[in-house]
Order: C-alpha cells, then sequence, then structure tokens
C-alpha cells in the first residue's frame, strides 16, 4: 500500500511556503491582475520575488550538494500546489526556475553543475531566476508519424546553433518563455549538426533580446517573453553534456518531473476556487436556506471535491512514482497533467456557477481562477500533445 503522508520536513516546508503566500503574494496578485499593461508588473512584484528567491523557490530541485535545497518531487508538487492557491502567477514565476535546471540536471557534466549552480546560487541581485527556452513561434512538432514508426522522437526545430571554433553561434526565435523576461539564466533548446540540443546561457549575453512581454488572459503575474537570440556567440563548454543531440532525451526527461509539478500547481487553483465556492455556497441565503441545500448546487459542490480527490491522488503518484524509481515517468506525469489541468478548468468555471452573476464580477475571486486555470491546459505541452505522448508511450510499452 502506497502511502502518501507527508513526512515532517514536507509539512513544515508546505505550511511556511503557504503562510508565506497567503499573507504576501495573494494581496498583491489580486493587484497585479489588474495592471493593463505587463511592462508595469515586475516593478511591483520584485520585492516579493526577491523574499520568494531567499526563500529558496527557484533552486527546489538543485541538490544539496550543490547548496539548493535538494527537494524531492512530492516536496517540489506540495509546493507548487501551495502557491498556487495563493496565486499561479507568482508560482509560475518560481517553478520555471526548477523547470530550467533540469535538462542541466539530466544531461549535465559535474564541471557544469558546479559551474552553474554555484553562479545562480551567489548571485547578489536577490532575483536568481532561469528561463527555458523551447517553444517556438511555428512550435517544435514532434514528427508523431516517426515515432510510431521507429519509436525515435523528432523535433522541427528552428533555431540553429552553427559551431564557430570554440564557439557556437544561435540563431533564432522563442516564445511563450515563463521568466524569460527577468530570468539570470536560460537553457535554450536549438538544432545542431548533431541534432536538438540544450545550451545554457546567462541572458546578458550579447544577443540575447527579449522583444516582447505577453500581456496574458491569466497568470498575469508570471511574466512570459519573446527572446530572439541575434547570432548570439555561446562557448562550446555551454553545450550541455558537451555532446550534440541530447536535447530530446533531455526534453522527455523535463517533461517527465515538470508535468507532475504543472499538474500539482493545477491542483492548487482548483482547490483555491473550491474553497471560495463551498464558503459562498453556505453563506449566500435563498428562501432562508443556504443555497448548498439546493441539489443544483449541493451535486455541483460534491463534484468538484470528488474531481480534487481524484486528481490529486493521481498527481502524487506521479510524483512518488518520479521519486521512488529514480528517473522520470513522462507516461505518467503527462496523464496526470492532463487530468489535473482538465479539472481545474472544470472545478474553475463551475465555481463561478455557483456564485451565479456574482462570480462573474471582478470583485469576487473565482473570474480570476477560471482565467488562471485555461493556460495549465496549454502550457508544458498541450493537453491534446501530451494525451498523444502518452498513447505513444503505451503502445511502445513504456
Amino acid at each position: 500500500m502506497v502511502d502518501f503522508s507527508l513526512t515532517k520536513e514536507q509539512i513544515a516546508m508546505k505550511e511556511s511556503i503557504g503562510k508565506f503566500c497567503q499573507k504576501e503574494v495573494k494581496p498583491l496578485a489580486a493587484e497585479l491582475d489588474r495592471l493593463a499593461d505587463p511592462n508595469d508588473v515586475f516593478p511591483m512584484a520584485e520585492k516579493i520575488i526577491k523574499k520568494g528567491v531567499a526563500l529558496g523557490l527557484p533552486f527546489m530541485v538543485i541538490p544539496k550538494k550543490y547548496g539548493g535545497l535538494g527537494a524531492d518531487n512530492i516536496t517540489v508538487g506540495v509546493v507548487f500546489e501551495e502557491m498556487s492557491k495563493a496565486d499561479a502567477g507568482f508560482a509560475g514565476n518560481f517553478g520555471i526556475s526548477n523547470i530550467a535546471w533540469l535538462p542541466l540536471l539530466e544531461g549535465g557534466t559535474e564541471d557544469q553543475k558546479q559551474k552553474w549552480f554555484k553562479k545562480a546560487l551567489e548571485d547578489e541581485s536577490g532575483l536568481s531566476l532561469a528561463c527555458w527556452a523551447a517553444t517556438e513561434p511555428q512550435g517544435i512538432g514532434i514528427d508523431s508519424d516517426k515515432v510510431w514508426e521507429t519509436g525515435e522522437f523528432a523535433l522541427n526545430l528552428t533555431t540553429k546553433a552553427v559551431p564557430d571554433g570554440d564557439n557556437y553561434r544561435i540563431t533564432g526565435e522563442k516564445c511563450f518563455i515563463t521568466g524569460g523576461g527577468i530570468a539570470k539564466f536560460c537553457t535554450i533548446l536549438a538544432d545542431t549538426p548533431g541534432g536538438p540540443s540544450h545550451f545554457i546561457v546567462s541572458t546578458d549575453t550579447p544577443g540575447f533580446k527579449v522583444t516582447r512581454l505577453e500581456d496574458l488572459m491569466g497568470h498575469r503575474a508570471m511574466n512570459n517573453a519573446v527572446l530572439f537570440f541575434d547570432d548570439m556567440v555561446v562557448p562550446k563548454e555551454n553545450l550541455i553534456s558537451k555532446e550534440e543531440g541530447n536535447g530530446i532525451t533531455e526534453m522527455m526527461g523535463v517533461l517527465g518531473y515538470s508535468d507532475a509539478w504543472v499538474a500539482a500547481l493545477s491542483i492548487g487553483i482548483a482547490q483555491a476556487a473550491y474553497d471560495a465556492a463551498f464558503e459562498y455556497s453556505k453563506m449566500r441565503i435563498i428562501s432562508d436556506k443556504p443555497i448548498i441545500r439546493f441539489q443544483a448546487v449541493g451535486t455541483l459542490i460534491a463534484d468538484m471535491a470528488m474531481l480534487i480527490e481524484a486528481a490529486r491522488t493521481m498527481v502524487w503518484k506521479a510524483l512518488w512514482t518520479n521519486d521512488s524509481e529514480g528517473i522520470p515517468n513522462p507516461r505518467l506525469s503527462a496523464l496526470a497533467k492532463v487530468f489535473a489541468s482538465d479539472t481545474a478548468m472544470k472545478v474553475t468555471t463551475d465555481a463561478v456557477q455557483v456564485y451565479g452573476g456574482a462570480g462573474y464580477m471582478k470583485e469576487n475571486p473565482v473570474e480570476k481562477l477560471m482565467r488562471d486555470a485555461k493556460v495549465t491546459q496549454i502550457y508544458e505541452g498541450t493537453n491534446q500533445v501530451l494525451r498523444n505522448i502518452a498513447a505513444t508511450l503505451l503502445f511502445l510499452g513504456v
């Protein structure tokens, strides 16, 4: 029997991060959500982001031997859920840093880990965040036919890294890059002569350009940018693993971990919406009784609770599996992310319905949560793509 009881350390982490987020992040997030210009967000959010950095939130996955928190997957998932209960946008700013370190953890040499983790942890700006630049305007196009026929994953990358002596010259554009406009470090997926490969760079490298901050429907506190690499010269030693062509393997490893974390984030959004709707259903009185006593509302509340319980169990199984097996399980993580994010969208939509007309008003929390939920079905692999990947892995017996 699998025991999902949290350890004392995990409980302490859950409670401390939860208190920080509810006390400091949530009130500010409501203000940031109403800002019209995404360029105005970071100046207001900088102080809180620095506090999160001081708590080690961008460094959860970095092993203790390098100075990070060395958190296991369940702990990371619990923290993602607690952060997103307060605000999913802030969770994205901190969460992406952990995701960005995964290619280095998966494929980097010991020297590379020592170098880059030290640079991140010793950064004195208080804003030591990282981003993962994989997505491109045309998509990165997994060739599904090749996967079914040969079992090999192939990508269609237009960002190119061309060898030039002791360097590479990287040219291309990336879009929807979480944290791209504020990160100090960036892990880039680019095509090399030997195939897709990851590079790690400091964002002050000449040729690294932030060309636009996106104006998002939800996750308004989350920095999201378009990046352009203008013939950017990167030393060959920045090629993760120092060998070309490992990018697809590293990417699948990333998703094997990160999809389960995003699933946990989705549960946080759903839980916040449920909590708000449940409290409202008890205090909203019609015909001398709370609306939860009306079956049409009561069944909505019960279904919301049921979906959250089911989704959280699935997510925790994926997190536990990744911890217990010591390697990422991309199939289980993909399925957990799909189910949890679909749950978040369903629960937040029903939460608005429980509020009725009041739920459509910005003075109540559920309309924001509904907007925040939508992108969980899209980022870190759309749910349609992840269903296809899961089907492929099932077919391959993985």
